[in-house]
């Protein structure tokens, strides 16, 4: 809704720099999609006068409360009314994208309540986000073998209940009784990168490994594709905002920006599972000095789950035997 909604005011970016234009969305969701001189966009929301409440002003996002606002819209009409202010200051449309996808989830319900206590409560989360983002090159292989295997599941829903909101968890997934840890990696070989205690946890639950080899082709999948597909297929939309809010602190505006294509190498929707216990760890005896143990293992001779087995470990069903 608001991501259609922005191309067409860019259309119509004001000169004046105080100037907004502006389009309204539905009649059961009373606020307006706003562009400013910069191409920034802003969400306004109808507010009271009387509603007073000290405005928040981080570096990539601000809240604005109970502003006069006369904002310009098409066929040169005026609409002039009191509104809170969720503006972004940036006008990358990828990050643009971003910003409207999570403050549409966080916002556009008929039944929100529009006072500035709430939206001060909802934006502080958005704001520090959005604060986070920056060129810095993400780990989009690792974020694209995550969403790949949630993309897997038969219920979304519950996978994103379980995947890890930490970027340096050292579990992408935790279920009801075990731990699943994704990797991937662009090489044709399955070797990858693991901890000690990632193969050999401590506590009465299963690890396991899932594995992918990825390859870039034409027909392949972005990172941002995947994440669409599964946002879309999510029924709740409290965990909806999550997971997008998720996307955007692992992969930050190069979730949308990477036009990276992948697929699984070389079946194009396989992911091997293995059970964290039969791979291969360095010995280490009980009470040497050595701690944060990294190494290589490549997993071309390790035995995997068989897929009918591993199936219910990819459906994160929350009782396992």
């Amino acid at each position: 809704m608001l991501t259609e909604l922005y191309p067409q005011l860019c259309q119509n970016i004001p000169e004046d720099d105080l100037a907004l234009f502006g389009l309204p969305l539905r009649a059961d969701i009373p606020f307006w999609l706003t562009i400013d001189a910069n191409a920034f966009p802003a969400v306004l929301l109808p507010a009271s006068k009387d509603d007073h409440r000290p405005d928040i002003e981080l570096r990539a996002v601000e809240a604005l409360f109970s502003r006069s606002c006369t904002i310009m819209s098409e066929g040169s009409q005026k609409h002039v009314g009191c509104f809170s202010l969720i503006r972004l200051k940036d006008n990358d449309p990828d990050v643009v994208r971003l910003f409207l996808k999570i403050v549409e989830e966080r916002f556009c319900v008929p039944d929100y309540q529009y006072d500035n206590a709430a939206i001060a409560t909802n934006i502080q989360q958005i704001a520090a986000l959005f604060s986070q983002i920056d060129d810095n090159t993400r780990d989009l292989i690792g974020l694209w073998g995550e969403l790949f295997v949630i993309s897997q599941a038969r219920d979304a829903n519950e996978a994103v209940k379980c995947w890890c909101r930490r970027r340096t968890a050292k579990y992408d997934f935790v279920a009801e009784s075990f731990v699943l840890d994704v990797k991937a990696t662009l090489k044709t070989a399955p070797i990858h990168r693991f901890s000690l205690e990632q193969l050999r946890p401590k506590g009465e639950f299963d690890a396991y490994i899932a594995s992918l080899c990825l390859v870039e082709v034409p027909n392949g999948r972005t990172v941002g594709e995947i994440a669409d597909g599964i946002s879309e297929r999510i029924t709740d939309q409290d965990l909806r905002y999550q997971f997008l809010t998720l996307c955007l602190a692992k992969g930050g505006r190069d979730l949308y920006r990477s036009g990276l294509a992948l697929q699984t190498y070389p079946d194009a929707n396989t992911a091997t599972l293995f059970d964290a216990r039969v791979i291969p760890t360095p010995k280490i005896d009980k009470g040497d000095p050595i701690e944060n143990i990294r190494f290589d293992i490549n997993l071309s001779d390790v035995s995997p789950i068989p897929a009918d087995e591993s199936g219910s470990i990819f459906q994160f069903q929350q009782s396992q035997a």
